[in-house]
C-alpha cells in the first residue's frame, strides 16, 4: 500500500513540476500576420505608363466586401466601409486578417472579396480577389506550439501572386494594387 501511494505522489510531483516549467514560459510565436494580406496603393499618379498610381482622392474611401465560397454560409455577403483622410490616403494600407477589418474570426480563404475605391459612386475603380489560398503547419517547441503559414497565395482573374513569407517569420503579404 505505501508503495502505490508513493508511485502516485511520485507522479503527481512529475506532473506539477513539468506544468510549471511550461506554465513560467512565455510563448512569443509572432504568428498573428501568419495568414495577413496588406493591400498598399501605388502612389505614382502621374506614371504616364503601366502600372498607373492613384490620386489621393481615388483611394480615400475603400469600401471592402467579402463573399462567402460556399453560399450556405451566413452572413452571405459583409462589407466594412474604409474611410481616411486624403493627406493620409497613399501612406496607409489596407489589412485583412482572420479579424481585421471583418469581426468574427472566419478563415481568409474561404471568402471572394471585392475592393471598391473612390467616393465616386457611378464608376468606382473595383478590384475582385477571386481566393485566397493558405496552407500552414503548428510546430511545437518545449512548451510552445506555434503556427507556421507554408503557402499563401492570392488569385486575381486567374493569375496567382505567392504571398509566402519565405524567411518563415510569419510576415504579412504585400499585394501592390495600380491602375
Amino acid at each position: 500500500m505505501v508503495r502505490f501511494s508513493f508511485t502516485w505522489l511520485l507522479l503527481l510531483l512529475t506532473s506539477v513540476l513539468l506544468a510549471a516549467c511550461c506554465g513560467s514560459v512565455a510563448c512569443d510565436c509572432q504568428d498573428g500576420f501568419a495568414n495577413a494580406v496588406v493591400f498598399r496603393f501605388n502612389p505614382d499618379s502621374l506614371a504616364t505608363q503601366a502600372p498607373r498610381g492613384f490620386t489621393s482622392a481615388q483611394v480615400d474611401t475603400v469600401l471592402l466586401v467579402r463573399y462567402p465560397l460556399d453560399t450556405v454560409q451566413r452572413p452571405r455577403v459583409d462589407s466594412v466601409l474604409l474611410t481616411r483622410p486624403r493627406r493620409r490616403a497613399l501612406t496607409d494600407s489596407i489589412l485583412l486578417n482572420t479579424t481585421q477589418p471583418f469581426a468574427g474570426a472566419r478563415p481568409l480563404n474561404q471568402f471572394r472579396y471585392e475592393l471598391y475605391l473612390g467616393r465616386n459612386r457611378r464608376r468606382p475603380l473595383a478590384y475582385t480577389i477571386d481566393s485566397l489560398r493558405l496552407e500552414g503547419r503548428f510546430e511545437a517547441d518545449g512548451c510552445c506550439t506555434c503556427f507556421l503559414n507554408t503557402r499563401k497565395e492570392l488569385w486575381r482573374n486567374g493569375a496567382v501572386q505567392v504571398l509566402t513569407d519565405q524567411s518563415g517569420r510569419n510576415r504579412a503579404g504585400q499585394v501592390l494594387i495600380s491602375r
